[in-house]
C-alpha cells in the first residue's frame, strides 16, 4: 500500500498552506508522513506542479493536467495513474488524526469494496479525504470522471464502499480556516 497526502489546495480561507502549518512540531505533512509511514510502501504528497519545491525533499505526486483542476478527485485518480492501488489517503487538514485512528480504519478495511472510509455517526455523510482506495476504484474513478463526476463524496456513494464509524469523531474534523486553526491551539 501507497500513503498519499492531498496538498494540493488553494487554502484561500486558511490564508496560507494549510500543509505547512505547524500544529505537532512540524509541518502538518511531515506529521502526516510520519503517520502514514508505518503503513504504506511510500509516502507521496499530492500538489500541484507548481508546488512541489514546498515539500523536498520528500517524495510528491503532482496533479496531472488531464484530469483539470478538479480538486481531490485529481490528486487521487493522478495517483492511481502511477500505482494502481490500495492508496491509503488523508486530507492535509485533519490534525486531529491519530494513529489509533488509522489502526482502526486499517482493522476494518474490506479489500472487496472499492473504499473504505470513516461515516460520521450522527450525519451518516462519509468521509473521502481519509480512507483506503482500493485498486478496483480507480478504473471506477476514472468512469465517473469521465462522465463529469469531480466529487469524491459523489463517487463514494457505490454501494460497494466499506463505511466505518470512527472511534471518536474528532478525527474527522478538518480544520479548513484560521477561527479552525485557532480553535486547535486553544484546545
Amino acid at each position: 500500500m501507497y500513503g498519499l497526502i492531498l496538498a494540493g489546495g488553494q487554502s484561500s480561507r486558511m490564508g496560507q498552506p494549510k500543509s505547512l502549518i505547524d500544529y505537532h512540531g512540524k509541518p502538518q505533512y511531515l506529521f502526516l508522513q510520519d503517520l502514514l509511514m508505518p503503513y504504506c510502501e511510500e509516502v507521496f504528497i499530492s500538489c500541484k506542479p507548481e508546488q512541489e519545491h514546498w515539500f523536498s525533499p520528500c517524495p510528491t505526486l503532482p496533479d496531472n493536467g488531464m484530469f483539470g483542476d478538479i480538486g481531490p478527485m485529481g490528486g487521487v485518480l493522478s495517483a492511481f495513474e502511477v500505482y494502481d492501488g490500495p492508496w491509503l489517503i488523508v486530507g492535509c487538514d485533519y490534525p486531529y488524526l491519530r494513529t489509533e485512528d488509522l489502526n482502526w480504519l486499517l482493522e476494518h478495511r474490506n479489500t472487496i469494496a472499492l473504499a473504505t472510509v470513516f461515516e460520521h455517526p450522527e450525519s451518516r455523510m462519509v468521509e473521502p479525504l481519509i480512507g483506503i482506495y482500493e485498486p478496483s476504484a480507480g478504473p471506477r474513478m476514472r468512469e465517473a470522471q469521465a462522465l463529469g463526476e469531480q466529487s469524491l463524496r459523489r463517487f463514494l456513494k457505490f454501494d460497494r464502499v466499506e463505511k466505518v464509524a470512527p472511534l471518536t469523531v474528532d478525527c474527522l474534523r478538518s480544520v479548513d480556516d484560521k477561527e479552525g486553526r485557532q480553535r486547535f491551539f486553544s484546545a
